[in-house]
């Protein structure tokens, strides 16, 4: 099999690699028990909904991996169907918001402007009025929906933050969203995350697995002092930029094209698990962006946002000795476990029965 052709086939229409032509449904399916002649073995799986059949029949367990990977985006993905409910329940939030404040300027922006997000998601807005502070316009609003309890619940004021917001329920919805004030940066990221995803057709499939190995492990959110969507993607950035580096500093850049998603997953979980130094070591994303040295060690990440120099994404995530403690045992156990025919890889880094995390698509 050329598998450079199938991967780039895949990778476009996020379909996995198949191993066979046969007119098997390919799409995934939860199977308890398969029969696999050739090796002559029954294959006893747990449940696991994003995996194919044939995926499970692929010997080799990084290919099988970088199949899981891409069953895995397909299935966690959101449908039409959601995506637009929860734009409605968005449309709503900007109505009352625009009502409060009809010189606010008021936008969508992250993964929900990607649709790269996972089920029960935040969505993400800002919104913008100049003549406010935006100590002022968090002030008035929030005084403001802490009154609605017909339209808004639960909702959290963060104003200890860098960037202080408010995250709350829409009642009618249940959806979950933050909203911040006069922040242009989330404005600015959109066009960099469209063009990242197209150079690098790899970095969603590892985004969306990524973001699920934080989730479960609730260090996802950077005001807790996790990894945030827009960090992890920076992070995934930094880490192909710098992989790539060496086929391209060897002449070996053909190979690029036939590596596979199980490959990459694993040097990164290496990269940042093992090889990085966050004391020594700070990340510059600007101007094609590089590994240098910092002019003071210290124990916080650091890697230095694209759009401004000044502004350090990694700075508040200070538990991320305890993230990348996690790649480093990840690595470990992927590279050094003995993986049976049949079984899938993927689930030790997503764990399908997870009680944190729901992997019941919404109906």
């Amino acid at each position: 099999m050329n598998r450079n052709a199938q991967y780039q086939r895949s990778s476009k229409n996020n379909e996995a690699i198949v191993l066979n032509d046969d007119d098997e449904d390919d799409e995934p399916k939860i199977s308890k028990k398969i029969k696999n002649d050739e090796d002559d073995c029954v294959i006893k799986v747990d449940v696991i909904p994003w995996m194919s059949k044939k995926t499970m029949m692929i010997k080799n367990p990084v290919l099988r991996l970088h199949n899981e990977m891409i069953e895995f985006f397909n299935y966690i993905s959101p449908s039409d169907q959601e995506h637009k409910r929860r734009i409605t329940a968005y449309m709503r939030v900007e109505k009352y918001l625009q009502d409060l404040a009809p010189e606010a300027q008021i936008e969508s922006f992250g993964s929900f402007k990607t649709k790269m997000y996972l089920p029960n998601a935040d969505i993400d807005m800002v919104m913008i009025e100049t003549s406010c502070s935006q100590k002022q316009l968090y002030k008035k609003v929030a005084a403001k929906m802490m009154k609605q309890t017909n339209k808004f619940e639960n909702v959290n004021l963060i104003a200890n933050a860098k960037v202080p917001i408010i995250k709350f329920v829409e009642v009618e919805s249940q959806y979950h969203f933050d909203l911040s004030f006069n922040q242009l940066d989330g404005l600015k990221q959109i066009e960099e995350l469209e063009k990242a995803f197209e150079i690098y057709p790899e970095l969603k499939f590892l985004l969306m697995t990524l973001k699920c190995i934080l989730k479960q492990r609730d260090l996802n959110e950077t005001y807790s002092g996790g990894v945030g969507s827009f960090l992890l993607f920076q992070m995934i950035l930094a880490f192909l930029r710098e992989y790539r580096k060496d086929f391209f500093q060897h002449n070996k850049q053909d190979q690029i094209k036939n590596i596979t998603l199980g490959e990459y997953i694993i040097k990164f979980l290496e990269f940042y698990g093992i090889k990085f130094d966050v004391s020594r070591k700070k990340i510059v994303m600007g101007q094609g962006g590089s590994i240098q040295n910092k002019s003071t060690q210290d124990d916080r990440f650091s890697l230095i946002s694209p759009q401004d120099s000044d502004h350090d994404v990694g700075h508040s995530s200070y538990k991320i000795k305890e993230i990348f403690k996690i790649f480093q045992n990840r690595h470990n156990f992927l590279t050094n476990y003995n993986f049976k025919p049949g079984e899938s890889v993927l689930r030790y880094l997503v764990n399908p029965i997870d009680q944190k995390f729901s992997f019941l698509k919404p109906v």
